[in-house]
């Protein structure tokens, strides 16, 4: 295949990935609480799904920019996901925790809510209460979508690199989220 062949059908992909995440994540239960219908949205799935979305076509875009064609990706973009997904993980196990005795976590948002709108599902924490850790964890995902964007769209070549701290930032981020999560607060 020529080179511009490769460019061409890369950006093809991507796009078709870019929407099929988007298309998936609106219009189906995957960012949701549970599946049951009215059940709000869940902070840490639309975490994982903003960044899946930027990656995966950030992956295809960058095998068809560069000369040898072999797909690869960064540590960024490895811990990004990592954390995005660690953090789903996590804060899927301390629901199923809080899910176990019901009776000691009657406002578990998960069991009792209905949504009230995206915004204010995932800026919401468990009782019901607007989270400084979501918020806080909302604002650094937002800067650092648009700094991985303004890094790499230029040169879809080389992939952004970000500073060790970033992902420290990001760490304390995460964990203050996670922790705000386990107290319910």
């Amino acid at each position: 295949m020529s080179e511009q062949l490769y460019s061409i059908v890369s950006i093809i992909i991507a796009i078709l990935v870019f929407l099929a995440t988007l298309i998936v994540g609106w219009r189906t239960d995957l960012l949701k609480e549970g599946n049951m219908a009215g059940k709000p949205y869940s902070f840490n799935k639309v975490q994982l799904w903003l960044w899946t979305a930027i990656i995966c076509p950030a992956f295809v875009l960058h095998w068809g920019s560069i000369a040898d064609h072999h797909p690869d990706i960064n540590l960024t973009g490895l811990v990004l996901l990592g954390i995005s997904g660690g953090t789903t993980a996590a804060a899927q196990i301390i629901t199923t925790s809080q899910k176990a005795n019901p009776a000691s976590n009657p406002l578990l948002k998960s069991l009792t809510v209905q949504s009230t709108g995206f915004w204010s599902d995932i800026l919401k924490d468990d009782t019901g209460q607007l989270s400084i850790g979501r918020l806080q964890q909302l604002i650094f995902i937002f800067i650092y979508i648009g700094m991985y964007l303004t890094m790499f769209l230029p040169d879809m070549s080389k992939y952004p690199d970000f500073n060790p701290n970033s992902y420290t930032l990001m760490g304390i981020s995460t964990g203050t989220y996670l922790i705000s999560k386990g107290l319910n607060k």
